[in-house]
């Protein structure tokens, strides 16, 4: 399994990152619960929640797909996609005045990973590839 190893090891240093960051705006606007209506702040929480909202699941199916024996480059390019989405949604959460086309992009790479590996997954379970 280890093409989700190195895509939870990208996607755990991410986390580190997001963690960092909430934990700096914590410090600069003297918050330890909520996000005391500091904008910056509720942006980091935000792209860290995120992130791991929709890590989890797709670790699962990239995980679960690769185990089966799904084509070891389809794994591959899930996992890179499903990175480089949260990569573009979590740096760049709150950057951007109005419209953000790199969040937008990130979140619709992220379902689009979950969505095919759920397909993937419901074939290989059933036999069908």
């Amino acid at each position: 399994m280890t093409i989700t190893l190195i895509t939870a090891s990208f996607l755990g240093l991410l986390l580190i990152y997001l963690s960092f960051n909430v934990s700096k705006h914590r410090g600069r606007a003297k918050v330890s619960i909520g996000d005391g209506g500091d904008d910056q702040l509720a942006h980091a929480i935000r792209a860290h929640g995120n992130l791991i909202e929709f890590a989890p699941m797709a670790l699962i199916l990239l995980g679960l797909l690769e185990y089966q024996g799904l084509t070891p480059i389809i794994v591959i390019v899930l996992g890179a996609a499903f990175v480089l989405g949260r990569l573009m949604h979590g740096l760049t959460f709150g950057k951007f005045e109005g419209r953000n086309p790199y969040r937008f992009w990130g979140t619709i790479l992220t379902w689009l990973v979950i969505l095919i590996a759920c397909v993937l997954g419901l074939l290989k379970g059933y036999h069908i590839i």
